[in-house]
């Protein structure tokens, strides 16, 4: 949204601070401006610094934007400040004191696709008989995951729960009948077993970390009282969408003694809530917190008067159950003055259409006449609403007809795109290579240019003969195929035969990186976007989600490997995981299909609402969930029908984005034998009855316009420009690879194509990982565990130790934490592998025999974390290791495992002169002392080179910095290859450009 001045009710909410706050934001009044200026205004006026600021969300992308708008208003940077979502911030605080209630800190996090396997795996375990049917054992598992969910949503505990079914088993008054007795019991149980088997595990859920953190909160007040000091001021935002245990959470964090506390909600937005509970913690909040202020924004920023009315008139046939009603407040949004209507026409516009086709077609002929009519309008602001994946196929469809370029942003389908199931089925032959369907798609893959003939021949004949596809591969030079099908074949053996031998020894993801390489997948799809082809961006950005997706499942699998993983994979797909598919919102210009969850904090020109029948929206009510038992539920239901009132809600949220023209479009057939009708919210705005009658669309609408109009359009648009995201912040290593070679930072920061990793590489980190939590061991050994910068009191040392009373871990523990922390990836062989364990060892050994001599020191920090601006842009980066040294001065340290420099020059110091520039630049480390000196800290010959920068490096660093950063986000990618730039560039194989 468009920046405006502060309104004067913008204004009120972004200076109050004489205690709780609640905001009621109304769509496209500026909720998200008035939260980030309110935390710069905290910050500005010394009111906290940065460190002690919470801001909370839901959202991943949200927790981002807010990130970003804090940043652009925060004048110097900072080294912490908590905008994140709550399952995060739960994530952290977790990590950091589970131990005080009895829960592994290490404990992994599992997803829904891993819980679903876990129960799964242990589905006998449950002693399940009415959720277990014969037929199908697993039938249940989504539904009781759902239920669990819930349950730790409502801060239900499993004895809780049993109790309950307990008393039901008891109470003979007849009421329940003794199979639903049984029912409850069997949950309840089920509930137990589950909650049990996850800690075992040693494994949360989703649901785990708010549950248990607010169980943290309730059981150890002291770090209650030390978490309600830290932060001092907290912002929620979306807070009509938190459930119960959210808002616990929140209300046990925030004291009036030491807390300033913000919420900003708007009932009617929201999508998530319990059952419909919208409202009923926002009257919770004003329970709890008596001397809250009301503030409400409803100048709305966005949209036509018009839009807003028809979305005013919708939304209040959810009373009584909506604030307005409950808290006597007006809601009516108002366009502001940038908004008055363009046009005489209506903003607000109903076509209704005989079947899907004539649907599709009017979406069609609209988009390309207001293209036409408005020369200044672009693809991007146009937006199709569905309200289900599922439904946008047919506008999938047209639009590709109709050549107009689309992004459809869904909340699954990663495991269904092509890129994807080369890179599963390539895996999945390396389990089974006699598998057809593997090999047929391998013979597919573009680049190869396999003939139809060959590929004819090649089936053919191994039917005939009754061999695998494989063999058929193997014996290709007897089958008649022309010399480039016999290569090709040759070539797909001997990948194949690599990825066998690869598979007992190295992970899926080195061994799938390989295949990429080396059947030249990589540099084809680097040849594809370099000139322009927008599907071959997709296609790169589909398939890093894809390697994400291997590592983590590395990450957290003991002996991970292809065999293990297919099975996984299966398993995933059989659970109902399609992947979710992140697709970057401003990728090159094209028109935007989205389910209408995915549109809440977008804004359109132009939107489409598709499907506005009965049935479709609203949607026909779900069944197959188990309830929770009412008796159990802590928050207050609606009056109405909840199903209906949530759905309604989505047409608020739908109709709020649009910004000069909505349309609704319906029909009457979709394929079924019975005609649809007309979505109750259109028939509630009178849309369809006499005198507010649709717009029919004709037959002809069905049909595209004629190939001379379609050229005319598509060729208007600059199709072959490409944009690229650039990041908001950088770090030292990616300017660093931009200087390097701009194209090579393309490759890596901007389409994240995967890189092979080094031995190197490894080594470096298993080193660097190894040291730090040592030290983190000898500060939790002297009493000097440092959460954060600013616990330290006055900047003084922490809790400092005379040297003789200073405690240290063993050599033998230090090994053991080297052992623990060892990387096994990309060394060539065992024999490097172990060339390197054994180098590691004995540099350990010199390391703690030379710290021995001169004596310990405890860290003032490690992996200290900044983001600080360098002319208008952002750096950010981590700092190993800071010391105090014994005049009061720091020193800071960075470990490197590669060759030692004695001298210094140039861009060898650039790294070190960053940190120096933030350690003197922010309160949190200035207060800490003076900087008094940079070290490299060289491993491998145990070696320290240490300098200080002057004033006039650091100006000059800074002025090199802000030009590379702005060459980035001109977008000047251009190749600079130079012979030994690309000897250790990681995409040297991949990469035309470079130098031999």
């Amino acid at each position: 949204m468009a920046e405006y001045p502060l309104n004067s009710a913008q204004q009120q909410a972004v200076d109050y601070i004489d205690g709780p706050l609640l905001i009621v934001a109304g769509a496209g009044t500026g909720k998200t401006t008035v939260i980030t200026k309110k935390i710069a205004h905290i910050v500005d006026t010394k009111l906290a610094e940065p460190e002690h600021i919470l801001a909370l969300t839901f959202t991943d992308k949200a927790a981002e934007e807010m990130q970003d708008r804090v940043d652009e208003f925060v004048d110097i940077g900072y080294t912490e400040m908590k905008i994140s979502t709550f399952h995060t911030f739960c994530q952290e605080l977790l990590q950091e004191f589970a131990l005080d209630i009895g829960i592994p800190n290490n404990f992994k996090l599992m997803i829904e696709t891993d819980t679903w396997m876990l129960v799964r795996q242990h589905i006998y375990d449950f002693n399940l008989d009415y959720y277990r049917p014969l037929g199908n054992p697993n039938a249940h598992i989504h539904a009781l995951l759902s239920h669990f969910s819930k349950c730790k949503d409502e801060l239900i505990t499993p004895q809780e729960y049993l109790a309950h079914a307990e008393q039901l088993t008891r109470d003979n008054s007849g009421d329940m009948n003794i199979d639903e007795k049984t029912r409850i019991t069997e949950i309840a149980n089920a509930y137990h077993t589950y909650t049990q088997l996850l800690l075992d595990n040693s494994a949360l859920d989703f649901g785990d970390l708010i549950y248990y953190t607010v169980k943290l909160l309730e059981q150890r007040p002291q770090i209650q009282k030390q978490l309600q000091q830290r932060f001092k001021y907290i912002l929620v935002d979306e807070f009509q969408d938190v459930n119960w245990a959210q808002y616990v959470l929140v209300q046990m964090l925030a004291n009036e003694k030491y807390n300033q506390l913000t919420v900003v909600g708007d009932d009617d937005q929201s999508i998530y809530a319990f059952r419909g509970a919208s409202v009923s913690n926002i009257l919770r909040f004003k329970e709890d917190f008596p001397t809250a202020k009301n503030i409400v924004l409803n100048t709305n920023y966005r949209s036509n008067q018009q839009i807003l009315d028809i979305a005013y008139t919708s939304i209040q046939h959810n009373n009584p159950d909506r604030l307005e009603v409950k808290l006597q407040i007006d809601k009516k949004l108002v366009a502001g003055s940038t908004q008055e209507t363009k046009t005489t026409q209506s903003a607000v516009t109903h076509i209704h259409g005989y079947t899907i086709d004539d649907e599709v077609g009017a979406v069609l002929q609209e988009i390309q006449s207001l293209k036409k009519e408005h020369p200044e309008t672009v693809w991007d602001d146009f937006c199709i609403l569905v309200r289900a994946n599922g439904h946008a196929d047919p506008f999938i469809n047209g639009l590709e007809t109709a050549q107009i370029p689309y992004e459809f942003l869904a909340s699954a389908g990663l495991y269904r795109q092509p890129i994807v199931l080369d890179a599963f089925n390539f895996l999945k032959l390396l389990d089974n290579y006699h598998e057809h369907t593997s090999i047929y798609r391998l013979l597919r893959l573009p680049f190869l240019n396999f003939k139809e003939s060959d590929m004819q021949k090649l089936v053919g004949l191994a039917k005939k003969k009754s061999i695998s596809y494989y063999e058929a591969l193997k014996r290709a030079s007897g089958f008649f195929l022309s010399p480039e099908g016999i290569a090709t074949c040759n070539k797909l053996v001997t990948l194949i035969h690599t990825g066998m031998k690869q598979v007992r020894y190295e992970k899926p993801s080195i061994i799938l990186y390989n295949f990429f390489e080396d059947s030249g997948y990589l540099n084809y799809l680097t040849k594809q976007e370099d000139v322009g082809d927008k599907h071959t961006i997709r296609q790169i950005y589909q398939l890093k989600q894809f390697f994400d997706l291997l590592r983590r499942y590395e990450d957290v699998t003991p002996d991970a490997n292809v065999v293990h993983f297919v099975e996984q994979f299966e398993y995933m797909k059989e659970s109902g995981n399609e992947g979710k598919l992140y697709q970057p919102t401003d990728t090159p210009d094209s028109v935007n299909i989205m389910t209408i969850h995915a549109s809440k904090g977008l804004e359109f020109k132009y939107v489409f609402m598709i499907n506005m029948v009965e049935d479709r929206f609203p949607t026909r009510r779900r069944g197959g969930n188990i309830e929770i038992p009412t008796e159990l539920i802590r928050e207050q239901l609606p009056e109405g029908d909840e199903h209906v009132e949530e759905e309604r809600r989505l047409f608020y949220v739908a109709a709020t984005r649009a910004k000069e023209k909505l349309y609704f479009i319906s029909s009457e057939d979709y394929g079924g034998s019975r005609k649809k009708k007309i979505s109750r919210f259109l028939a509630e705005l009178d849309y369809g009855s006499k005198g507010k009658e649709a717009i029919t669309s004709q037959s002809e609408l069905t049909k595209i316009n004629n190939q001379t109009t379609k050229k005319e359009l598509v060729n208007s648009d600059d199709s072959s420009v490409v944009t690229y995201n650039t990041p908001k912040a950088f770090s030292f290593s990616q300017i660093q690879s931009y200087q390097k070679c701009p194209y090579q930072y393309k490759l890596s920061h901007i389409l994240n194509i995967p890189k092979k990793g080094a031995a190197s590489f490894s080594f470096g980190s298993t080193m660097h990982n190894t040291l730090q939590k040592f030290y983190e061991q000898i500060q939790e050994m002297n009493s000097a565990k440092q959460p954060t910068l600013f616990d330290i009191p006055n900047g003084s040392p922490i809790n400092k130790v005379e040297q003789g009373e200073l405690k240290v871990p063993t050599l033998n523990e230090l090994f053991e934490i080297y052992k623990i922390q060892w990387i096994d990836d990309w060394y060539k062989n065992k024999t490097q592998r172990e060339s390197y364990q054994k180098k590691g060892k004995e540099i350990l050994k010199t390391f703690y025999t030379s710290q021995e001599e001169s004596g310990w020191t405890i860290p003032v920090t490690l992996e200290g974390w900044f983001k600080i601006v360098v002319g208008d842009h952002l750096v950010h980066g981590r700092i190993d290791r800071i010391d105090k040294q014994t005049d009061g001065s720091l020193e800071i340290i960075d470990y490197k495992t590669g060759k030692t420099k004695e001298k210094l020059v140039g861009e060898d110091k650039e790294q070190l002169l960053i940190y120096q520039i933030a350690a003197e630049s922010l309160p949190q480390y200035r207060n800490l002392g003076p900087v008094g000196k940079l070290t490299f800290y060289y491993l491998n010959d145990n070696v320290q080179t240490s300098f200080t920068g002057k004033s006039a490096e650091i100006e000059k660093l800074k002025t090199k910095l802000t030009k590379t950063i702005e060459n980035i986000k001109q977008g000047d990618f251009t190749p600079t290859p130079d012979k030994f730039t690309c000897q250790y560039c990681d995409y040297r194989d991949i990469c035309e450009y470079r130098a031999t």
